[in-house]
C-alpha cells in the first residue's frame, strides 16, 4: 500500500506528489489523459505572479456579471446555461465580494503566493533553463487614471505583507518595454511588479515526473479513477480503470473536476470551472519582439513573450464544463493582443497561431482548498482559479507539512476544506 495516492497528473497534482516524495513518501499518481500536464495549465498564461492575487469577486462583480449575460464582448461572461449551476455558488462568490472579505483574501492569496514563490526558488535553481524560467517581473499597464490610483492604493495595503511593485510614468512605461511606443498616448502609465515570474508550467509538469519516475514512484497515464475506496467512514484508494489502488491517504487534484469524486464533501468544496483561453503566436524568426510580459488591466488581457513565442491569455467564461474552443473569442483574444501592440499587428497576422482552452478551478471565495477533507484519509488540493502556477509550488509544501503532521509555514486554516464560507 503505498502512502500517497495523487489523483490527477495536472500542475497540483504533479507538485504534490514531488513534495510528498521529497519527504520519503511512497507516491502513486493517476492521470486521466495520455501524459501529465496536459489539462488546465497546458497552454496557461505562463507566468508566476504574486501580483495578480485579488480575488476576481471584487466590489462590483454583480453588475459586470449581468452585463455579461447581454453583452458579446465582455472580458467575464456567462452563458446561460450555466446560471442553475452556479446557483449556491454564485450566491457565496457574491457574499465574498464584499470590501472586507475581498480585502482579507487578496491578503492572505499573497501570503501562499509568496510562499510559493519561497518553494518554487529550489526548482528555479535546478532546472531554470529546463522549463524556461525567467525572472524578469512584469508590467501592468492603465490606460485610465482611476484605475491606476486605485491599483497604486492597493498595493501601498499589500506592501505590509510583501507585494514588491514600483509605479511607472507613461514614459517609464514605455522605456521598459519600448513595443508599448504606439500606445503611449492612451497610457495613464503602469506597474512594475519585479518578483513575478515567466516559465513554462507543462514543461515543469514533465521535469517533475521523470524525476519522480527516476526515484522509483509509479505514475500510470491514461488512468481514468472511477470511485473511492472506501472501509468504514475513511477512504483508502482508488477504483481505476487499471484495478484498485489502495493508499494510506488519497489526495485530489482534479481541478474543476474535483467535486465528481468527493460526493460527500461536494458541498464544502465550492468550486466550478471557469473557462480562459489563450492564443500562442509562433514568432521563431521575428526578431524585434517584446521582451517583458505585459498585463493590460481595462482589457483584461496579458501577452507573454516566451521561448520563441509569444502568448496572449484573457477572457473568463462561465460555461460550465463546455470545451468548445470559441472562434469568435479566439478573434476576440487576437484584437486585444493587436490593441496593446498595434505595431506587431501585421507580423502577428503572419505567424501561426494555436488557439486553446482549458478550465479554471474557481472557488467562491477566491481561496484555494488545501487540507483534509471530512472523509478521513482524504485530502484536496484544488480551486486555485487564476492563480495555479502562482500558487502551485507552496500549495502542494503546505498539504504535504499537513499530511505529514508536520508544523506548517502558514496558517492552513484560511484554505481548510471545511472552512465556513
Amino acid at each position: 500500500m503505498a502512502d500517497a495516492l495523487i489523483i490527477g497528473g495536472g500542475l497540483i497534482g504533479i507538485t504534490t506528489a514531488h513534495r510528498l516524495a521529497k519527504r520519503g513518501c511512497s507516491v502513486v499518481l493517476v492521470e486521466a489523459n495520455e501524459d501529465v500536464g496536459l489539462g488546465a495549465n497546458f497552454a496557461n498564461g505562463a507566468m508566476l505572479v504574486p501580483s495578480q492575487t485579488m480575488p476576481w469577486n471584487s466590489p462590483g462583480i454583480l453588475s459586470t456579471l449581468l452585463r455579461s449575460i447581454v453583452t458579446q464582448n465582455s472580458a467575464v461572461r456567462i452563458k446561460p446555461k450555466a446560471i442553475p449551476s452556479l446557483f449556491k455558488w454564485g450566491l457565496q462568490f457574491l457574499k465574498n465580494s464584499k470590501p472586507h472579505l475581498h480585502e482579507l483574501h487578496t491578503r492572505r492569496l499573497l501570503e501562499l503566493a509568496l510562499f510559493s514563490m519561497d518553494v518554487f526558488e529550489e526548482y528555479y535553481k535546478g532546472y531554470a533553463d529546463q522549463f524556461e524560467a525567467k525572472k524578469c517581473g512584469t508590467i501592468k499597464i492603465y490606460r485610465d487614471q482611476p484605475g491606476l490610483e486605485a491599483q497604486i492604493r492597493s498595493n501601498r495595503h499589500l506592501s505590509e505583507v510583501g507585494l514588491d511593485w514600483e509605479a511607472l510614468t507613461p514614459d517609464q512605461t514605455v522605456e521598459a518595454e519600448p513595443h508599448l511606443q504606439a500606445l503611449a498616448p492612451q497610457l495613464a502609465g503602469g506597474i512594475r511588479f519585479s518578483a513575478d515570474v515567466v516559465a513554462e508550467s507543462r514543461k515543469f509538469c514533465q521535469i517533475l515526473r521523470d524525476d519522480l519516475v527516476a526515484s522509483g514512484q509509479i505514475i500510470h497515464v491514461s488512468c481514468q479513477a472511477n470511485e473511492l475506496l472506501m472501509s468504514g467512514e475513511k477512504v483508502i484508494g482508488a477504483r481505476t480503470t487499471i484495478g484498485d489502488i489502495r493508499a494510506k491517504n488519497t489526495i485530489l487534484a482534479l481541478g474543476a473536476n474535483t467535486r465528481k469524486l468527493a460526493a460527500n464533501d461536494a458541498r464544502s468544496i465550492l468550486v466550478r470551472p471557469v473557462k480562459g483561453y489563450s492564443v500562442t503566436y509562433d514568432t521563431t524568426g521575428v526578431n524585434d519582439l517584446p521582451s517583458y510580459p505585459v498585463i493590460d488591466e481595462g482589457m483584461h488581457v496579458g501577452i507573454v513573450p516566451i521561448n520563441g513565442k509569444l502568448r496572449a491569455v484573457g477572457i473568463a467564461e462561465f460555461a460550465g464544463h463546455d470545451d468548445t474552443l470559441s472562434p469568435k473569442i479566439i478573434r476576440q483574444l487576437d484584437r486585444l493582443t493587436k490593441s496593446v501592440y498595434p505595431n506587431l499587428a501585421q507580423t502577428l497576422d503572419g505567424c501561426k497561431r494555436e488557439p486553446w482552452t482549458g478550465f479554471r478551478p474557481m472557488s467562491a471565495d477566491g481561496l484555494p482548498y488545501i487540507g483534509e477533507a471530512s472523509s478521513k484519509g482524504l485530502w484536496v488540493n484544488t480551486g486555485h482559479g487564476h492563480l495555479g502556477w502562482t500558487l502551485a509550488t507552496g500549495s502542494a509544501e503546505l498539504l504535504a507539512d499537513l499530511i505529514m503532521g508536520k508544523p506548517t509555514a502558514l496558517d492552513a486554516s484560511s484554505y481548510a476544506v471545511t472552512r465556513s464560507h
